[in-house]
C-alpha cells in the first residue's frame, strides 16, 4: 500500500480516536473513541484482496455490536439498576477484542487482511478495550484460563500464517488479561508483543509467506530463515531473547498471588505454543533447505535489526526491573 494523504488521514484519525479514549474521564467520550478508530480502521481494510470487502462487512458488523452492548451497559449504570452492568461492559469489551470464547469472528476474517491491517487489529485496536477491562478490576481467571487453552491448542492445527499468528494473538490475550491489575507490567507485555509481531509482519510480508507449505516451495534464503526462527522462539518465550522476560514476571506474578491453576496454564499452554512454533521453524530451515548451514556470510539491515533487537531487548529489560 502506497503511503499517500488518504492513508495518512485515516491511519491519523485511527490513533487521535486511541488516545481519545484513553484521555477521557467518562463514558460517552470513550465510545466516541472507539467509533472514531472504527471509521478510519474500517477504509483501511479494504484492499486489492478478494475477500476484503466480506472481511470489512463481518469487522464492522461484529464492532457494531459489541459497541451496543457496551452503551447499553453504561445505560444501565447510569440508571443505578441493581444489575450486572459491569459484566455486561467487559462482554463487549472482550467481544470488541476477540477473547475467547468470542474469538471466532477475527478467525473469520483474518485470512482477508494484509500483514500490516493483521498487525493494527491485534495491537493497536486492542488498546482501549485493554484500559476499559483494567478499570472494571473484575476476576476474569476462568476467562483467562479459557483464552490460553484456545490460543494454545487450536493454533496446532493451522496451515495459515495469518492463523497461526492470530491464536498466538488470543493466547497472549491470557497473559495481558492476567497482568491487568499492574498497568506498567501490562504496557512492558504489549510493547514486547508489538514489536515482536511487527518485525515478524514485516518478515513475512517482504518475502510475500502466507503458508506453511511456502517455506518448502519458495526459495527462502538461509538467513531469512535464521531470522524468523529467532523471531518465532521469542514469539514463544524463549530465553535469552525478547519474549521471554514478559512471560516470566507474569507467571511470577500468578504465583506470589497464590494463582496455581493459573500458574500450570500459562506453562503448560507456552510449551504448546512453543511446539508449533517450533515446528515451523523445522519445515523452514531443517527439513527443507539443502544449504550448508554455516554459509551465512551476510546478513540484510532488516535480518540484522531483528537480531540484535531480539538478543539485546532482555538484558535491558532486566537491567531497568533491577533498578526499580
Amino acid at each position: 500500500m502506497m503511503i499517500n494523504s488518504t492513508l495518512i488521514l485515516f491511519y491519523s484519525n485511527m490513533l487521535l480516536g486511541v488516545v481519545l479514549s484513553l484521555s477521557s474521564n467518562n463514558w460517552v467520550m470513550i465510545w466516541m473513541g472507539l467509533e472514531l478508530s472504527l471509521m478510519c480502521i474500517i477504509p483501511l481494510m479494504n484492499s486489492s484482496m478478494t475477500t476484503s470487502s466480506e472481511c470489512t462487512m463481518k469487522y464492522f458488523i461484529v464492532q457494531s455490536m459489541s459497541s451496543s452492548i457496551f452503551i447499553l451497559g453504561v445505560i444501565l449504570m447510569m440508571l443505578n439498576y441493581d444489575f450486572y452492568y459491569k459484566m455486561i461492559i467487559m462482554l463487549s469489551m472482550m467481544l470488541k477484542m476477540g477473547v475467547a470464547p468470542f474469538h471466532a469472528w477475527i478467525i473469520s476474517l483474518i485470512e482477508g487482511l494484509n500483514y500490516m491491517m493483521m498487525f493494527n487489529l491485534l495491537t493497536i485496536m486492542k488498546i482501549v478495550p485493554m484500559m476499559v477491562i483494567i478499570n472494571m478490576n473484575l476476576n476474569l481467571n476462568l476467562i483467562i484460563i479459557y483464552t490460553l487453552i484456545v490460543g494454545a491448542i487450536s493454533g496446532l492445527t493451522q496451515n495459515s500464517m495469518s492463523k497461526i499468528l492470530t491464536y498466538s494473538s488470543i493466547f497472549n490475550m491470557g497473559f495481558m488479561i492476567y497482568c491487568s491489575n499492574n498497568l506498567s507490567l501490562w504496557f512492558l507485555y504489549f510493547i514486547v508483543y508489538s514489536i515482536n509481531l511487527l518485525m515478524i509482519s514485516l518478515i513475512l510480508m517482504s518475502n510475500n509467506i502466507n503458508y506453511l507449505n511456502q517455506f518448502l516451495i519458495n526459495k527462502v534464503d538461509l538467513k531469512t530463515k535464521a531470522v524468523i526462527w529467532i523471531l518465532m522462539l521469542s514469539s514463544g518465550g524463549m530465553p535469552p531473547l525478547m519474549g521471554f522476560l514478559p512471560k516470566l514476571i507474569v507467571i511470577e506474578l500468578s504465583i506470589n498471588y497464590n494463582d496455581w491453576v493459573v500458574s500450570l496454564m500459562m506453562i503448560t499452554t507456552s510449551l504448546l505454543t512453543m511446539f508449533y512454533y517450533n515446528r515451523l521453524c523445522f519445515l523452514s530451515s531443517l527439513l527443507s533447505s539443502l544449504i550448508m548451514k554455516w554459509k551465512i556470510n551476510s546478513l540484510s539491515w532488516l535480518s540484522m535489526n531483528i537480531m540484535i533487537i531480539n538478543f539485546l531487548t532482555l538484558p535491558l529489560i532486566i537491567l531497568i526491573k533491577y533498578l526499580n
